[in-house]
């Protein structure tokens, strides 16, 4: 089968990427290896290349990234790795060639089978491919039927009546071209802005008409205009910076600064400003993360220093060289200039972060601070410090000089050279700790966790020598995330008492793990749990029937072979996921569950036999490829969204 590149183009807003993700999602089980990098020319901008290469190379290889120091390193490395691998890539929003080069230069890198897809706007970005098939797909905007079902969906939230409003509703659409972020905005506007005014529709349509994308812009500005001001500030913050970020953190920010984030994420979408994805990440369509930009920059044309928040390298640098920042500051990202060959790290004083007393926010990428640190920063809630070199230059001070009461966020990630196991102080009111990929020369983490009594958040992913979770975890009352993803651990084993508040507990490929004790019924207010790529354990404990608050559960490439019978009693599963398992019959346990929506035993290949699935009333995905399942019986195949089965499956219908 030969390799094949497809190039999926259309206008802004006309739904490039959600088609994108829609074919990905029914296609990805077909594949050796998957990936879909979203946003690859605003990611590039502002992580450079290399980092994007690494979450390919680590998505398509389904374990840890082998240490990447330059993009050419990088190249070579993906095509060594997947050079006979079928693999589905898709790069979303490239805009030239030089974005895809690093990552998907040729088809040749890849194995035969293997599929690109791009999201692009203009087709000369195909032009760099000179081997394999290439395919244009031209995305077209939507058709009347479902363009009005859209409309009437965004413009009837407020629930009155659109009988009188005649032919308008089509008009307006046909003004808009059709394009599906158009409409939503337009409806939306028209709902909150004229519950019941018509004048105002005949009003907006016939400016759409003059200059319907000069228009809409204007709309998403009026829209944007009469939100309030808090959720003013959570839109510009997320268009600033957390397009693509999980909402937890954020959140935590917001409630810190009295930001109401729960009324103002709803505000944003319900006038189609935002959406949060299947893993609660914020998602925001370009042409409104662009308008979010323009009204920070708009703030003060002339001094960047005068603005709330700052993203671009060449502001940052202005504010920091020339100490032209400001209390007006808010939000600070620091990056590398990733349009070099080689970024080279920044080296600042702390006495240029003194006029910024008002931060919040602090990103810093891969740059040291050195200095008095005297009465530094004293609002900071979010210090996010990516390649810090050393513990020690942790803002050139010791953690305990931090204004610990107000500091909710410390994301050390990928500090690779902290020789020295942390010690955290007691005045510390940290919520959110991220360690993911420090290199903690400690089989265990420092017993002084325990006095981080409002920890929510604990990520200790790919931090390699960690062998076992430390006794005073136990004690964190409030812990409701822990993330031990890529460590040495190899048991999964709780005291009484422990972690009461733990909701989430993910430990994919920890290649040492090869059991899970029968404590594991303690964690009783566990939702999820994902062991993905534990490859050496071989079974579940019959305690996991007391986890019946459980909701979605990975047990995929794992050895296990088999379900224990209480399994009966997580009555409040919804997803199941089993992917190349060693189960060899149907679970006879999962046959009731009401609250089932998803189950996946794709590459099962020992699965044999029947798939009764009639006591499943909320299934709604269901993938069975490449197994050896034989007959299947449902009430009715209708109720899917998603069914994958192979051919020559027997599919009866049984009430």
């Amino acid at each position: 089968m030969e390799r094949c590149v497809v190039a999926m183009c259309g206008l802004p807003g006309v739904g490039k990427t959600t088609l994108a993700k829609i074919v990905y999602n029914k296609i990805s089980h077909l594949f050796d290896g998957c990936s879909f990098l979203e946003n690859v020319r605003d990611y590039i901008e502002r992580n450079g290349v290399v980092s994007l290469q690494k979450k390919l190379i680590q998505d398509l290889n389904r374990r840890d990234c082998p240490e990447v120091k330059s993009s050419n390193e990088g190249s070579t490395l993906i095509k060594k790795l997947f050079l006979k691998q079928r693999v589905l890539i898709v790069l979303d929003d490239v805009d030239h060639f030089k974005q895809i080069k690093p990552l998907a230069e040729a088809l040749t890198w890849f194995g035969l089978g293997s599929r690109i897809i791009l999201t692009i706007r203009n087709k000369n970005v195909i032009e760099g491919y000179e081997d394999g098939e290439i395919k244009e797909h031209e995305v077209l905007p939507m058709n009347d039927g479902h363009a009005l079902e859209l409309f009437y969906k965004h413009a009837s939230r407020l629930n009155f009546t659109l009988e009188n409003y005649g032919s308008l509703p089509k008009n307006i659409i046909s003004a808009v071209g059709n394009l599906p972020l158009s409409i939503e905005i337009v409806a939306s506007y028209l709902c909150r802005k004229s519950r019941k005014s018509k004048a105002i529709w005949i009003e907006t349509l016939q400016i759409l008409e003059r200059e319907p994308g000069k228009e809409v812009k204007g709309l998403l500005r009026e829209s944007y205009d009469l939100l309030e001001e808090k959720t003013k500030q959570i839109f510009l913050d997320i268009a600033c910076f957390f397009v693509g970020v999980e909402k937890t953190i954020p959140f935590c920010m917001w409630e810190v600064c009295e930001g109401c984030p729960n009324r103002g994420v709803d505000e944003l979408q319900n006038v189609s400003f935002l959406k949060v994805g299947e893993e609660n990440e914020f998602w925001m369509h370009n042409q409104l993360k662009m308008l979010g930009r323009e009204i920070v920059k708009n703030e003060n044309n002339k001094s960047p220093g005068e603005r709330s928040r700052l993203w671009d390298y060449k502001d940052v640098q202005i504010i920091l060289r020339e100490s032209e920042g400001t209390d007006k500051v808010e939000a600070l990202r620091v990056t590398l200039n990733y349009n070099q060959d080689e970024p080279e790290f920044d080296h600042f004083r702390c006495e240029k972060f003194h006029p910024l007393s008002n931060l919040r926010f602090l990103e810093l990428d891969y740059a040291d601070i050195e200095g008095n640190p005297k009465n530094l920063l004293p609002k900071l809630v979010w210090l996010d410090w990516c390649g810090c070199t050393e513990i020690s230059k942790l803002f050139a001070f010791n953690m305990q000089k931090l204004e610990a009461k107000r500091l909710k966020v410390l994301n050390l990630k990928g500090c690779l050279w902290i020789i020295a196991s942390l010690e955290f102080p007691a005045s510390m009111s940290l919520e959110h700790l991220i360690l993911e990929g420090c290199l903690l020369l400690f089989p265990t983490i420092h017993e002084s966790i325990s006095s981080l009594e409002n920890l929510v958040t604990l990520n200790i992913k790919n931090c390699r020598y960690v062998k076992y979770l430390p006794q005073a975890l136990h004690s964190l009352r409030a812990l409701r995330e822990l993330l031990i993803d890529g460590t040495k651990i190899e048991s999964l084993h709780f005291m009484e008492g422990s972690l009461p508040a733990l909701e989430i507990l993910s430990a994919c490929g920890c290649e040492l793990l090869k059991e899970v004790s029968d404590s594991i019924e303690l964690l009783k207010n566990l939702r999820k749990l994902t062991l993905r790529s534990c490859k050496q354990l071989r079974g579940l404990p019959h305690s996991m029937g007391e986890l019946v608050l459980l909701e979605k559960m990975d047990l995929s490439y794992t050895s296990i072979n088999k379900l224990p019978s209480s399994f009966k009693d997580l009555k409040n599963l919804e997803v199941l996921k089993m992917v190349r398992t060693f189960i060899n019959e149907f679970p006879q346990a999962i046959k009731i569950f009401e609250k089932l929506e998803e189950l996946d035993f794709t590459l099962c290949l020992s699965l044999v036999g029947d798939c009764d699935i009639r006591g499943l009333s909320s299934l709604r995905i269901l993938r069975l490829r490449r197994t050896k399942i034989s007959r299947m019986f449902a009430k009715d195949y209708g109720q899917f969204d998603i069914l994958e089965l192979d051919d020559g499956v027997d599919m009866q219908t049984v009430s």
